[in-house]
C-alpha cells in the first residue's frame, strides 16, 4: 500500500448478542484498530452495539452474477413446501365446537362418526 493510501473497510454490526452480524457500510482507514475506532464514531455514536466486525474488502470474496454460476435446482421439490395444507377451517371448527382430535380426524378424513353434531 502506498504510503498516503487506505484501505477500504466493510463494517459489520452485531446489535444484541444473539443477532447476527449485519454490513452498515464501509470506511478507509490506516488499520483494523483505526477502523473500529472510526466505526464506532461514525455508525454507532449514539446507539449501544454488542460487536463491531471490520474487514479489508480485498478480504471479501463474492460470485459472479451470471447465469452460469446462480445455483441450479436439480429436481423439483415442491412437494416438501407447506403449500396446500389449508388444515385452518379444521381448526376453527375444532375450537369453536370443543370437537376431540379424533373428531376432527374424522371429519378430515370424511369419516363423520360420532362427533358430527
Amino acid at each position: 500500500m502506498p504510503q498516503g493510501e487506505y484501505l477500504v473497510y466493510e463494517v459489520f454490526v452485531q446489535r444484541q448478542a444473539l443477532d447476527f452480524h449485519v454490513n452498515v457500510g464501509s470506511l478507509r482507514a490506516a488499520n483494523a484498530e483505526m477502523a473500529i475506532q472510526m466505526a464506532r464514531e461514525t455508525f454507532f455514536r449514539r446507539e449501544e452495539v454488542y460487536d463491531i466486525w471490520v474487514v479489508p474488502e480485498h478480504c471479501i470474496s463474492s460470485s459472479p452474477h451470471d447465469a452460469a454460476h446462480l445455483p441450479v435446482h436439480a429436481m423439483d421439490k415442491k412437494y416438501r413446501l407447506p403449500r396446500g395444507y389449508d388444515n385452518a377451517p379444521h381448526w376453527k371448527k375444532f375450537k369453536a365446537k370443543a370437537m376431540t382430535i379424533e373428531d376432527v380426524a374424522n371429519e378430515m378424513t370424511g369419516g363423520g362418526g360420532e362427533g358430527s353434531r
